[in-house]
Formats: structure tokens, C-alpha cells, sequence
């Protein structure tokens, strides 16, 4: 006669097991995926350091030349815009790495274990599903925010000559994702959704496509209302004021709105006709046995109005944290829907 066996089900409610000892088994289960993001960054870092170095020693001298509009001082500033101005590469690596710390951190953190099945292990070691669940997710958050933050101070730093200078605006759509606050709601964001990607997909790979997609369309969709958090000022000066990032730019006559074509038919009227060339500069050419005239000169002069919409650089901060804040939600949203997968997913 055989003895019965008796099936243990797995519970949420066994006790016996820290926090802290949880917070301890997934640093041992992930940590070298932590240390390889950290050496990668540290690499980048690192060229971050030497390149900033030289362009703050660049910029101090371009600032500290008198009189600022004299010729030697605005070529100085021509030559630092040209040297530093355009990040190339670079650039394209502040905007992505946020979101693939996120997404290389988050998919696979529980992706991998229903992919090779060692969740049944883990789910049944007298811990609980849904405090595994939380010690998994809260730890991975944790490390992610404060790799991000790492970072996005190093990038702030990095770039502070080219605000200064107005070469690049903070509020720029390249420059304020990977900057100030803004970085940790990003990469906390893609954590998420490859977390959540992870249990549905059960597939590392296929979880870490679709955190890419995903926050690739979020990031776009991001950069076409981020400059409405708040109200645009207008400004129908020509110069805008130092910092600023403008929005839209439109003329009007008597306080009414000009169309393109208009202000066309005005400039053909007057014998005004504008040819683009291929490098962006325009050329303007007049009618026999007139002057040649500006464009824009001669529609001031003759009671039309440039407008411009812009943010003010003073708002970095206030949309940080906006964009921060919002990032954060949706992110807490997806982990907590993520824990109530797990909690319904079977053994």
C-alpha cells in the first residue's frame, strides 16, 4: 500500500522570507546585466569627461571675449558652433540610451524566466508570486532610475557650454529627453512596457522588438506635444530670446493672418522674387532699375508682422518634471498591471 502524496500549492501569504533577502537574490540573478550596462555606460561617460573638458576650455574663451560683437569675438563663436555644434552620432546615442537601459533591464527580467520555465522554481520556494513579483520589479526600478539619473547628470554637464552658447536649446526635442530629470521617466517608461512585453511574449527577444517599437512611437508622439504642457509665449521680434525653442512662426497684416501665397503675390508685386539654393541660403533678385531688397525688410516696412510662437527656456525645469511625472504614472501603471498578470498566470 502506497503512502499519499501530498501536492503543496503555491501560496502569496508564506512567510519567513525578507524583503531585504528577496532585494539580495535579484541582484545575484541580474547582476551582470547590471554591471555590462554600467561598463558600457562608463565608456561613454568616459568620452563624455574628455570631450566636455575641451569644449567648457572652448567655450570659456569664446566667453570671454570683448566686445562680444566685434568681428574676432563672433568669428570665435562661428568657429566653436561649427566645432561643437553638431553631435552627429552622439546625439542619436543620448536619445536612445534611455530607453534601451529601460528595455534591456526590463524585458528579460522576467521574460527569460517563462522562456527557459525557471519560474516554477521560483515560484514555488516558499516566497509567494506576488512578493517575487514586487522584490523583482521594485529592485529593477530602483537600479534603472539611478543608472539613468547617472547618466542624464553626465549629459547635462557635458552640454551645459552648448546652452550657454544657444547653440543647442535645452528644450530642443534631441537635447530634452536625455537631460535633467526627463531621462529616469524614459527609461523607467521602456522598463516597464519590457516587463510587461516580457509576460505577455514570453520571449526575451520578441519583448525587447516591441519595448523598442513601442517607445520609439511614444518618444515621437512625445516630441509633437511637449512644447503645449504649457501655453507658447509670441514674440514678434526677430530676434528670439537666448534659449528659447520655437514652436511656429506665421505673418500677419492689421492683425490679420497671411498666407504663404500672399505674402508671395506681395513680393512678385513689387518685383521680389526669392531663389532657394540648395545650401539653405536665399537669393533675392529685384526688377530692372530697381534696388535689390530684402524680403523681410520690404514686408515690416510695409505693415506686415512676423509672429513666432516659442517656450521660454525658463521652463526646462517645469517641463522636466511634467514629463517626469507623467513617464512615472504610466510606469507604476504597466508594473502593477504586470504583477496582476503574474498573480493570475498559472504554475
Amino acid at each position: 500500500m502506497s503512502a499519499p502524496t501530498v501536492v503543496v500549492s503555491p501560496t502569496d501569504n508564506v512567510p519567513g522570507v525578507s524583503w531585504r533577502s528577496l532585494a539580495w537574490v535579484t541582484w545575484r540573478r541580474h547582476r551582470a546585466t547590471l554591471l555590462g550596462t554600467v561598463a558600457v555606460l562608463a565608456v561613454i561617460g568616459i568620452y563624455l569627461v574628455v570631450t566636455g573638458e575641451r569644449m567648457r576650455s572652448a567655450w570659456q574663451t569664446v566667453d570671454a571675449c570683448t566686445p562680444q560683437r566685434s568681428e574676432p569675438c563672433r568669428f570665435a563663436w562661428e568657429g566653436f558652433q561649427s566645432h561643437y555644434g553638431n553631435s552627429g552620432i552622439l546625439a542619436v546615442v543620448f536619445i536612445f540610451a534611455p530607453l534601451l537601459i529601460g528595455a534591456f533591464a526590463g524585458a528579460p527580467l522576467i521574460g527569460r524566466e517563462l522562456e527557459t520555465g525557471t519560474f516554477r522554481y521560483a515560484w514555488t520556494q516558499g516566497v509567494g508570486r506576488t512578493r517575487w513579483a514586487v522584490a523583482m520589479l521594485v529592485s529593477g526600478a530602483v537600479g534603472v532610475a539611478v543608472v539613468s539619473g547617472a547618466f542624464g547628470a553626465l549629459v547635462s554637464w557635458h552640454d551645459n557650454p552648448l546652452w550657454r552658447a544657444d547653440v543647442t536649446p535645452r528644450l530642443q526635442a534631441s537635447e530634452f529627453p536625455a537631460t535633467g530629470v526627463a531621462v529616469v521617466g524614459w527609461s523607467l517608461a521602456a522598463y516597464a512596457v519590457g516587463v510587461l512585453a516580457g509576460l505577455l511574449w514570453k520571449r526575451v527577444v520578441a519583448a525587447l522588438a516591441t519595448t523598442v517599437v513601442a517607445m520609439f512611437l511614444l518618444a515621437f508622439a512625445t516630441s509633437r506635444v511637449r512644447m503645449h504642457y504649457l501655453t507658447p509665449l509670441r514674440t514678434s521680434r526677430l530676434e528670439h530670446p537666448v534659449g528659447s525653442q520655437p514652436i511656429d512662426q506665421w505673418w500677419e497684416k492689421n492683425g490679420v493672418h497671411v498666407s504663404t501665397t500672399q505674402l508671395n503675390a506681395a513680393l512678385q508685386a513689387a518685383g521680389i522674387q526669392q531663389i532657394q539654393l540648395g545650401n539653405g541660403k536665399t537669393t533675392v533678385h529685384a526688377k530692372p532699375g530697381t534696388a535689390q531688397v530684402d524680403p523681410i525688410t520690404y514686408l515690416l516696412h510695409h505693415g506686415y508682422t512676423q509672429w513666432t510662437s516659442y517656450q521660454p527656456a525658463s521652463r526646462y525645469w517645469t517641463f522636466q518634471w511634467i514629463e517626469l511625472g507623467w513617464l512615472a504614472a504610466l510606469a507604476v501603471i504597466l508594473l502593477i498591471a504586470s504583477v496582476v498578470v503574474i498573480r493570475r498566470r498559472d504554475a
